[in-house]
């Protein structure tokens, strides 16, 4: 009997081969490894430098503009830069996933979401590696946070996030194939979220529009990780909200797939 092509399945169908082709989503994550480490020079490494470039120099400067003490700025804002780094390139990432995806129209047994599957897997290395110079750096400025935090909450964390990107992966992908424009400013949206989330400012600085914090999904999926990390706690708020995002995200999922299906296989044929 012949294998269906993903085009030829329905949404169930293809998560359960999906789950056959686990390996195969390894496999793909490795080939874009090898590809960055061509172009770049770097490849694994990337991420570790990059967090540590970014969180030495742009954390510094911010800490003495907003007049923060650096031993509690430094490891605040870097644990907050590395999800958040992680996040961005998560979405820049899923917004493309489409052209990646149209490639295994022709190859019978293969899911469509292989692809989103090896960028899951992408964000949670990298993060992990994000992780492990932040903590360098933590360990360097204020190692008595690193004494009091909570690791198994942060670990938690992370896969809850990585979940979260994984279940809202197709509706991205369908959203910023179906409206190219939106692709264009990608970068600016993302700016724009990145300026409204926790991330250079603590959440007491806006006490009196707590609303633009807590309305804010990033920033629930930013704090299930760093409240663990920074405080030792167990940020239960966030991570019902979080459980609660992905859950909806599969729910989207399964409403999108069928448009998101004619869509990429439209765009193919033309």
């Amino acid at each position: 009997m012949r294998e269906q092509r993903w085009i030829e399945r329905g949404f169930r169908e293809d998560l359960r081969a999906l789950m056959r082709q686990r390996a195969l989503s390894w496999q793909l994550y490795l080939a874009d490894v090898a590809e960055q480490r061509r172009n770049s020079g770097l490849g694994l490494i990337a991420p570790f430098i990059s967090i540590f470039v970014h969180v030495v120099l742009l954390g510094s400067v911010m800490g003495l503009v907003f007049h923060e003490t650096l031993t509690d700025f430094i490891p605040f804002f870097a644990v907050s830069f590395a999800l958040w780094q992680g996040l961005s390139i998560s979405v820049s990432a899923s917004a493309h996933a489409n052209e990646k995806v149209a490639n295994y129209i022709g190859f019978p047994g293969i899911s469509g979401y292989v692809v989103h599957l090896a960028n899951a897997y992408d964000f949670l290395i990298a993060v992990s590696l994000k992780i492990l110079a932040v903590a360098i750096i933590i360990a360097t400025v204020n190692f008595h946070v690193l004494m009091h935090a909570n690791y198994v909450g942060f670990a938690l964390g992370i896969v809850l996030t990585t979940l979260a990107m994984m279940c809202w992966s197709l509706p991205i992908a369908y959203i910023f194939d179906r409206f190219r424009l939106f692709r264009g400013f990608l970068p600016q949206l993302l700016f724009a979220v990145y300026l409204m989330t926790p991330i250079l400012w603590s959440p007491d600085r806006i006490s009196a529009h707590r609303w633009v914090v807590d309305f804010n999904p990033v920033y629930h999926l930013v704090e299930i990780s760093r409240g663990p990390m920074l405080n030792g706690g167990w940020p239960l708020v966030s991570l019902s909200i979080v459980i609660g995002l992905c859950f909806l995200g599969m729910l989207v999922s399964y409403v999108v797939f069928p448009a998101n299906r004619e869509l990429v296989v439209f765009r193919w044929v033309a």
